[in-house]
């Protein structure tokens, strides 16, 4: 694959509710991004990679529809991860070490094995970011996103 950087002429982000139009002016898009975080979605571990994978596949299609190609656009996964021990549960979604190995296995190394660049979110726990909260009001902390402690020991293995 060529570098990177030299070939980058616009991003774009791609989420759920992108309309058809908003692709239709740039002509120049070589490379598109969307996040998938079955976890927000509030999908038990046993469902997550299934939803990740189809979230992927819809924003693929999308762009191949658009793009009116299946290879004119470069297709990455932005952002996708689990919270491991520590974290905060969201719905159906528990946050532990266990389910944040099995949704690497099982979602972000099918997304490898399908051809598809992920970004994992997030290398390493951060400890330092402040408490937040969510949309229904309890605490959700997201200090511990990391597949890597904040002093860069692996949590799990990372190899697929």
């Amino acid at each position: 694959m060529a570098p990177l950087m030299p070939s980058l002429r616009v991003v774009l982000t791609f989420c759920k509710t992108i309309s058809e139009s908003a692709l239709e002016p740039h002509t120049n898009i070589v490379y598109s991004l969307a996040n998938g975080f079955s976890y927000w979605q509030a999908q038990p571990i046993a469902n997550a990679t299934a939803t990740y994978l189809d979230d992927m596949a819809q924003a693929l299609g999308h762009i191949q529809s658009v793009s009116g190609s299946v290879d004119a656009i470069e297709f990455w996964t932005g952002e996708t991860g689990w919270p491991t021990d520590g974290g905060s549960n969201y719905g159906a979604a528990t946050a532990s070490t266990a389910n944040a190995n099995t949704f690497f296995h099982q979602g972000v190394c099918a997304a490898l094995a399908w051809g598809t660049n992920v970004f994992y979110f997030e290398a390493f726990d951060e400890p330092w970011k402040p408490a937040s909260v969510g949309q229904d009001g309890t605490p959700a902390i997201e200090t511990t996103w990391g597949a890597m402690t904040a002093n860069r020991g692996t949590k799990f293995s990372l190899k697929c």
